[in-house]
């Protein structure tokens, strides 16, 4: 009896872990945006522009300071240019390099 409740246990346990901390990694983001930007897909278009959208709007403001009129657009450009500067960073969650690519555009007086 001890012996299934330990396999059990293992089991859960193996199942339970999680793989990933994200949704979406930069690479899947890129391709999102790659579409975008081209016009194929407008499924692709508003998955990457609210994606985009919500993490800006969950951002803390002291990484980053917008100093100017900021659209979604806008924002989905300067992350593109960031993940195709950054190929080697694209494993990355892509929240986290959104905010990455809005920081260094709008960084924040220390």
């Amino acid at each position: 009896m001890l012996f299934r409740m330990l396999i059990l246990t293992g089991a859960l346990t193996a199942v339970c872990v999680p793989a990933w901390a994200g949704f979406m990694t930069g690479d899947q983001l890129k391709d999102y945006l790659d579409d975008a930007q081209s016009g194929t897909s407008f499924k692709n278009l508003t998955v990457a522009m609210g994606y985009v959208a919500g993490v800006y709007d969950m951002v803390d403001q002291t990484h980053v300071c917008v100093t100017r009129e900021l659209s979604v657009r806008d924002a989905m450009d300067i992350v593109h240019r960031y993940l195709n500067a950054h190929r080697s960073d694209l494993q990355q969650p892509a929240a986290e390099l959104v905010v990455k690519a809005l920081a260094e555009e709008f960084p924040c007086k220390q």
